[in-house]
């Protein structure tokens, strides 16, 4: 069965341009119906939730000249590479100070250590769940277009792989905890101290609602 034009435009319910300022201005009134820009032969379709924000995926479906859908691409919308790049600059900021030429990377080895270790983890935890979020969306819109797929097999949340990650994870981020106690607050770094405590907290709550949807999705299933 072919996808026609008209059949991708009923999954928009407001036509927006895809704009830096409409993704804003999304994020600002919390809209999480589903957006679109119509085009003649492109369709950007993009739908905010609950649970990842602002970062969520613009879909972009290509049409060939019978108005047929031949390709779906995705990217990462506007406003959310921006927020990305406010983000990784705020950690440039938390390691150097503000004399940069008194700085001293051998007597502060452990807050620049700490910092690109959080980086670095903060990166693949944010690229595993906009990942996730991104297939749930797209299995919806294989759903309502009634597009058959192949039969993919999940990733189990309890493989060696994943396990070894959490080994990994889990003791640092009791680190983090420790350090943020020990040593972070009393040195008075309160920004990196609230960084820190939100990247744990962030980590723990994906990594446990990731467990148990991909739980119950094998319930499902069965």
């Amino acid at each position: 069965m072919k996808v026609t034009k008209k059949d991708i435009e009923k999954l928009i319910k407001s036509r927006k341009n895809d704009s830096f300022l409409n993704h804003l201005w999304n994020a600002i009134s919390g809209n999480f119906q589903p957006q679109g820009e119509i085009s003649k032969n492109h369709i950007k379709i993009w739908k905010q939730n609950i649970w990842f924000g602002s970062f969520y995926t613009v879909f972009i479906f290509e049409l060939n000249d019978n108005l047929h859908l031949i390709k779906i691409s995705d990217k990462l919308n506007s406003f959310g590479k921006f927020l990305i790049i406010l983000i990784f600059s705020g950690f440039l900021l938390a390691i150097i100070p503000e004399n940069f030429t008194n700085f001293n990377f051998t007597d502060n080895w452990l807050t620049v250590s700490t910092v690109v270790i959080f980086a670095i983890i903060l990166v693949l935890v944010f690229r595993k769940v906009y990942i996730l979020e991104k297939q749930n969306q797209l299995n919806e819109i294989f759903e309502i277009l009634d597009i058959e797929t192949e039969h993919e097999i999940p990733e189990k949340e309890w493989s060696a792989k994943n396990i070894i990650i959490r080994l990994f994870t889990y003791p640092f981020c009791l680190f983090l905890i420790g350090l943020n106690f020990f040593f972070i607050i009393p040195n008075e770094q309160y920004i990196l101290a609230l960084g820190a405590f939100s990247f744990v907290g962030f980590y723990l709550v994906t990594d446990l609602k990731m467990i148990f949807r991909r739980k119950n999705s094998s319930n499902n299933r069965s």
